[in-house]
């Protein structure tokens, strides 16, 4: 089983703490923060496009591991237990299988790493509205606001 790859988030916080620093922004300031949240936006989704992957890829790891579970450790368990075999007792096993238990701990922090970036892009996004709003009197806005 591989290990969970690390994806730096690093510039994504130096420009998360940009976002509260909207209330108190000079208009003068308005290009730099626009550019910043746009690449902002650019960063996360390169990073969510590799969140995914992951993603992806430790779910498939988690079906091989729950295949191989029922398929052969299953058997090897009983056997040991001196349990009568069935696939009623197959299907238990898998949620104890040690592997298994591995693969769905890796699959869910990459659903959690897919969410929070999905959830960061938004504040960008809203980031970047909000700026505009504020220093262009755009009240027109890009139509996503409040989602």
């Amino acid at each position: 089983m591989s290990s969970l790859t690390s994806i730096d988030v690093t510039k994504l916080a130096e420009y998360s703490r940009k976002i509260s620093e909207i209330g108190n922004m000079n208009k003068l300031l308005a290009a730099n923060y626009l550019r910043d949240f746009i690449n902002a936006m650019d960063l996360t989704s390169d990073l969510l496009s590799k969140a995914v992957k992951i993603n992806l890829d430790a779910k498939s790891e988690l079906e091989k591991c729950r295949a191989i579970a029922y398929l052969e450790t299953a058997e090897d368990y009983c056997k040991e237990k001196e349990i009568k075999m069935s696939n009623g007792v197959r299907e238990m096993y898998v949620d104890i299988d040690p592997e298994v238990i591995a693969a769905k701990d890796k699959y869910a922090a990459t659903e959690a790493l897919v969410t929070f970036l999905k959830n960061k892009y938004q504040a960008f996004r809203c980031a970047h509205d909000d700026v505009k709003k504020i220093s262009f009197n755009d009240t027109q806005g890009t139509g996503f606001e409040g989602f």
